[in-house]
């Protein structure tokens, strides 16, 4: 079969038995609240609430420039009352240096780690929000929280605040300034929960073909297009005006272009090698990928596969993809690069290609294929982009994607044909096709380097450290993070982790999920040993890790 089919999580919706009271005053769930989407669920024994302003701790040069909403607070067996965002009147760096901790996933990790029962989240009045409640929708992450995680409207926040003597409203515009108010008690009543969220499973599939090398090959280069895209716009990721709500987005630019690119690359490239004027030393792999808007989930599934098929234990030619025999292409044989098209229909100035410092032999090729051709080129070295490319550059693996440009038609249902630029689309296509050529027709693979920089929202210090583990971050059914491997001689391996382990504390932190690792390792510094607690064949190992640069 060409079709490589995987389950997803595609939504979650309420379930039967979602109850809150506050004391004998019960809620009505989804207009009086709701709980969030990672959130924990069943029972939650009664516990008293306090509030900690925007549930914000955030480290500073120094103690006097550190950001810590918990300050002198007891939270521990408590319910956290904290506001959504972050302070509204901040502006310029000191907003900047917020907004990298206002994640909800964060303050959720935030509050777990100081013991508290369970988090609520408002809005407040003062912020601008088009919804008052946090949407009940999934993120685009996998993983959900140990503690409760719920949303409450501002009138049934603000009932709290009167009970206690002190305004929501008041208190919000304080914090807003920047200023840091003390938390405080809302009241002495219980408040009751119990939540129920039921996850809604689909199947989705990446259609995969194969140009065979000329003689038997172990070695592949994949190129890929994402296939999807936002259908009538309801998964909250669609830009569309108010007056456009729930009409078809077309996705002629994102991502038809780059379906039609890498089937014309597959054509030429087919021809070429039918006539005898090309003969390839690699098999090349063609995919449409899915559920890239969902978050990359069909790539990140073929690399997953393709990762537990590299093993020896996993070479069998019967092993099963968990729901049919193996897909028609081999997955098994070493990727040596991806090359992926995303957004290449609208070519004005430039083509941008992205990845460019994932390996060392991208700019010569670059220069080399592009030639007969004299685009204009801009290079961009970061490998972590939000693209198809991103699940191969994770797995150690060079990549190169092309784009041609952001535009106002972006997630609208204006992104129509007639607004393509069929002639430049053509362009990027030949382009792309000669790096593919050149790539099966090299003697030696590409070899990989991790991007010195990431891509924006990351914090220097969380540039600079590198571990050398490669998570699975689709797997949803791990409480921790579990390895998919570990790079050749890098820090993760030297301690003595391997592929199939399980984090579950890092630094002294707590690891539930991949949100908790990313904010763990901002805690590490390089050269400066630090534990690591993994689960292996359901043991608990202790391991010392010592980080490494990027830089």
């Amino acid at each position: 079969t060409y079709f490589q089919e995987f389950a997803f999580t595609a939504g979650v919706r309420l379930g039967k038995d979602n109850y809150l009271a506050h004391g004998d005053r019960a809620y009505t769930v989804g207009r009086d609240w709701q709980p969030v989407a990672f959130s924990a669920t069943g029972r939650v024994e009664p516990a008293p609430i306090v509030f900690a302003g925007y549930g914000i701790v955030a480290p500073g040069e120094n103690k006097e420039d550190a950001y810590d909403a918990y300050r002198k607070l007891d939270v521990r067996g408590k319910w956290v009352l904290v506001l959504r965002f972050l302070p509204e009147d901040l502006e310029g760096s000191a907003r900047q240096k917020l907004s990298r901790y206002a994640n909800l996933r964060y303050k959720a990790m935030v509050a777990r780690d100081r013991g508290a029962r369970g988090l609520i989240v408002v809005t407040g009045p003062r912020a601008a929000a088009k919804n008052r409640l946090v949407p009940l929708k999934l993120d685009g992450s996998p993983g959900s929280t140990s503690i409760p995680v719920i949303s409450v409207s501002d009138d049934v926040a603000a009932a709290w605040f009167d009970e206690a003597g002190k305004s929501l409203e008041a208190v919000q515009q304080t914090l807003d300034t920047g200023k840091i108010v003390p938390g405080f008690a809302l009241g002495k009543r219980p408040l009751a929960c119990r939540i129920d969220l039921v996850k809604e499973t689909r199947r989705g599939r990446n259609v995969l073909g194969i140009l065979r090398a000329a003689a038997p090959a172990q070695e592949a280069i994949v190129i890929g297009a994402h296939v999807d895209h936002l259908g009538r716009g309801a998964g909250g990721s669609s830009l569309a005006r108010p007056d456009e709500q729930g009409r078809i987005h077309y996705g002629a630019d994102d991502n038809a272009s780059g379906v039609a690119a890498m089937l014309e690359i597959a054509e030429y490239l087919a021809a070429q090698k039918a006539s005898g004027r090309f003969a390839p030393k690699r098999d090349l792999v063609f995919a449409a990928w899915s559920g890239e808007e969902l978050g990359l989930i069909g790539s990140r599934h073929f690399v997953q596969e393709y990762q537990v098929r590299r093993k020896p234990a996993s070479s069998d030619s019967s092993i099963e993809t968990g729901v049919r025999r193996k897909p028609a292409v081999a997955t098994e044989k070493r990727i040596v690069a991806c090359l992926n098209l995303d957004m290449v229909g609208r070519l004005r100035e430039k083509l941008i290609l992205q990845g460019v410092g994932s390996s060392p032999i991208w700019r010569s090729e670059i220069e080399r294929r592009n030639a007969p051709l004299g685009l204009a080129v801009t290079i961009q070295e970061d490998g972590f982009i939000p693209t198809d490319g991103a699940s191969f550059y994770t797995a150690g693996i060079p990549i190169l994607s092309a784009f041609t440009g952001a535009h106002a038609e972006y997630h609208t249902p204006r992104d129509i044909p007639t607004t393509l630029n069929a002639d430049g689309a053509a362009q990027v296509a030949k382009f792309m096709a000669l790096v593919a050529r050149g790539l099966a027709l090299r003697d030696e693979a590409p070899t990989f380097v991790a991007s010195k920089k990431r891509g924006p929202g990351r914090r220097s210090a969380m540039r600079r450290v590198y571990l050398g583990t490669i998570p699975a971050y689709g797997d949803e059914s791990t409480k921790g993070v579990r390895l998919t491997g570990v790079a050749e001689k890098g820090p993760a391996q030297r301690a003595g982790l391997r592929s199939g382990d399980v984090i579950v504390e890092l630094a002294g932190r707590k690891i539930e999920n991949i949100y908790d690792y990313v904010y763990a390792m901002e805690r590490l510094r390089v050269g400066k040993p630090a534990k690591v607690v993994v689960l292996r064949s359901g043991k608990r190992l202790e391991l010392t890790i010592t980080p490494g640069s990027r830089d």
